[in-house]
């Protein structure tokens, strides 16, 4: 979901990468992953994880899309 937030924004370059565990480096969503935090639109699912493989629910994709639009 943050992947194609950050699509949609036209795929901006964040400040510093992913910090998360779970969000190697080279992946096509780091940088995603890295926009979303510093843009407050997520906060990963605690534990220094971001669970880039669960599935997102309905509650989460709204979540994201409010303080996207924030």
């Amino acid at each position: 979901m943050v992947t194609m937030l950050w699509r949609a924004m036209g795929q901006p370059a964040a400040a510093s990468g992913a910090s998360f565990a779970d969000v190697p480096a080279d992946s096509y969503y780091a940088q995603a992953v890295a926009w979303a935090i510093e843009n407050g639109i997520t906060a990963g699912v605690g534990n220094g994880k971001f669970d880039p493989d669960a599935a997102c629910t309905r509650g989460q994709i709204a979540t994201f899309l409010y303080r996207y639009m924030k």
